[in-house]
């Protein structure tokens, strides 16, 4: 499929395929030490990253660094190898601060490069016109997200570690909208035609799940007063985290053919994924702090929105295919029942589907499959 440029907005052809994976030190121009590079440009805003690249020389940054000494970078190979250096991070023996920490830099980087690719030839030459680094980088971010859902219980116990991975999946996510498009429906159609589009879902809910855990098991000790800002910080970081990868979900659902391919996935819906989301976000508890607490009420309202958009699929039930087994049918059971949930969603159902009284029959009509 071909997505043309326009001044706003940045849509690839983007192919599916596996792309082979070669360690980035390997094709490394010695003019280029990628990670340095990284350490240097990854928190460069686009505006000052792109004066340096329309500055270069024969593709050539020259970038001084903080203690006057100075780096030539190429811009190409950067462009075209970045994507492997991060990717060099990421194993299972990987998994702690410091190669978070490196990833992250890289996905902000390469996240700063697709933004600004359309204005710059030599960028537009590597990420907007080769489809294979296209297809590297979905491919990459796929990868990612399926890594962090499987690593939830190594960061757990450390506040700096539940911050980098709540991190890294919502940068994954947007950089999906970097790289194709910020049209959702652009977004979705690449993820459908990618050959492993069910498990990208199933390992973004859960990764995500992993992140509302971590928020559950904050929330008892957040008692915050102006003895304790430095600690909330990193909360209300957590949290605007958490709001912007449900809203990443939350957006995809909203496009109908996304939502009909969800609802066919056996291990998103027919094992519980959704709704371990779902009964996780409405487990959280309120806080002290005001800020706080209205933030609990947006997650949940996001979570309860994605599950509302399921119901409305026309070619699977959403509750009939989560009721596939007898211990999905109690957990869907726990989650439709829980303590206040027609409560809850009395409060945000008219701010979620106004002028949409057809989600009020499809939401409760999908319930039939549990008497």
């Amino acid at each position: 499929m071909f997505f043309p440029l326009s001044s706003r907005t940045k849509k690839v052809n983007m192919v599916s395929k596996e792309v082979d994976e070669q360690p980035c030190r390997e094709e490394m121009s010695p003019q280029l030490d990628l990670t340095l590079a990284v350490k240097e440009l990854h928190a460069l805003s686009s505006k000052d990253l792109g004066e340096l690249i329309r500055d270069a020389e024969n593709g050539i940054v020259k970038y001084v660094k903080q203690d006057g000494s100075s780096i030539e970078i190429n811009v190409e190979i950067l462009a075209r190898h970045l994507v492997k250096c991060i990717m060099e991070h990421l194993a299972p023996s990987k998994v702690n601060e410091e190669h978070f920490k490196h990833m992250l830099s890289g996905l902000r980087l390469l996240h700063t490069l697709c933004d600004i690719a359309c204005h710059h030839s030599t960028l537009a030459l590597v990420l907007v016109e080769d489809t294979g680094v296209q297809d590297e980088i979905l491919n990459s971010i796929f990868r990612i997200i399926d890594f962090l859902s499987q690593s939830g219980e190594k960061i757990s116990g450390s506040s700096r570690m539940v911050l980098l991975y709540s991190a890294l999946l919502s940068s994954s996510m947007y950089l999906l909208k970097a790289l194709i498009s910020s049209e959702w429906q652009d977004i979705t159609n690449v993820l459908l035609a990618h050959s492993k589009v069910d498990e990208f879902t199933t390992t973004a809910f859960t990764a995500l799940c992993v992140v509302i855990n971590s928020l559950q098991a904050k929330l008892p000790d957040q008692h915050i007063d102006s003895r304790m800002r430095s600690n909330a910080n990193d909360v209300y970081c957590l949290y605007h985290l958490c709001e912007s990868s449900l809203q990443f979900l939350q957006s995809a659902c909203k496009q109908m053919v996304f939502r009909e391919r969800l609802v066919k996935n056996k291990d998103l819906c027919g094992e519980g994924v959704v709704l371990q989301l779902v009964q996780s976000t409405l487990k959280l508890s309120q806080c002290e702090d005001r800020y706080l607490t209205n933030v609990v009420y947006w997650l949940k309202s996001k979570a309860l929105s994605i599950m509302l958009l399921l119901c409305e699929a026309e070619s699977t039930s959403f509750f009939e295919m989560a009721s596939s087994t007898t211990q999905s049918k109690e957990l869907v059971k726990t989650t439709i029942f829980e303590v206040d949930f027609l409560n809850k969603l009395k409060l945000i159902f008219l701010s979620i589907f106004s002028g949409h009284s057809t989600n009020v029959y499809k939401f409760f009509r999908s319930f039939k499959c549990l008497r």
